[in-house]
């Protein structure tokens, strides 16, 4: 008898203490999930960055999408907020569009990199046959009316791309360098400082 009244007093402890951990976990997961989206409400999102030397600004250019061209070469360069329904984490992000690139057949190689201001991101090399094509391949990442529309007729051609998936914030950002095949590197080089100056902020 003594056994069985043991085992009962154990037993009601290890059910009052479930419950005391069942209701840590859930206050725990209510502050993260609300914490973070009222801190992050407060946020204006804002881009900052140095540009490129003797390229033309596109007249729409604001803190949250700014595109400059270089007529001569028919270059471009770009950094995007992705849309606000974009609300994917970038170690999913990033990987997700390594293989969507790859499946479009645009991928030529990806890597991941550190670049401005404390910034981390997934790097993507891409051949295209157009700047239609890089919209097409993006999976919705880059909003048509804050890039195609943008772009000057006579800048469909082949292009070497690259995209860098960002994030900061909790908001994704995409940085576009479209450039002909033959100059691309060349012309990656002449923005590196650009690169180096792009800072995410809020």
């Amino acid at each position: 008898m003594s056994v069985s009244i043991k085992r009962n007093k154990n037993n009601k402890k290890g059910v009052r203490w479930n419950r005391i951990l069942i209701l840590i976990v859930l206050v725990t997961t209510l502050s993260f999930l609300s914490g973070p989206s009222l801190s992050f409400s407060e946020i204006k999102n804002e881009i900052t960055v140095t540009s490129p030397l003797n390229w033309e600004p596109s007249p729409t250019n604001n803190s949250t999408a700014m595109i400059w061209f270089q007529n001569s070469t028919k270059s471009i360069f770009a950094i995007i907020k992705a849309p606000d329904d974009l609300v994917f984490p970038l170690f999913i992000a990033g990987p997700f569009m390594t293989g969507y690139l790859k499946y479009k057949g645009v991928l030529e190689s990806a890597d991941r990199l550190t670049f401005g201001h404390s910034n981390y991101g997934y790097r993507y090399f891409l051949n295209l046959s157009s700047p239609s094509k890089l919209l097409d391949s993006s999976s919705g990442l880059i909003p048509k009316n804050e890039f195609l529309s943008k772009i000057p007729e006579g800048y469909d051609v082949p292009f070497k791309g690259m995209l860098i998936l960002t994030q900061k914030h909790n908001e994704l950002y995409a940085i576009i360098f479209l450039n002909p095949k033959e100059k691309f590197d060349s012309m990656l080089n002449q923005i590196q400082p650009t690169l180096d100056s792009i800072q995410l902020s809020g």
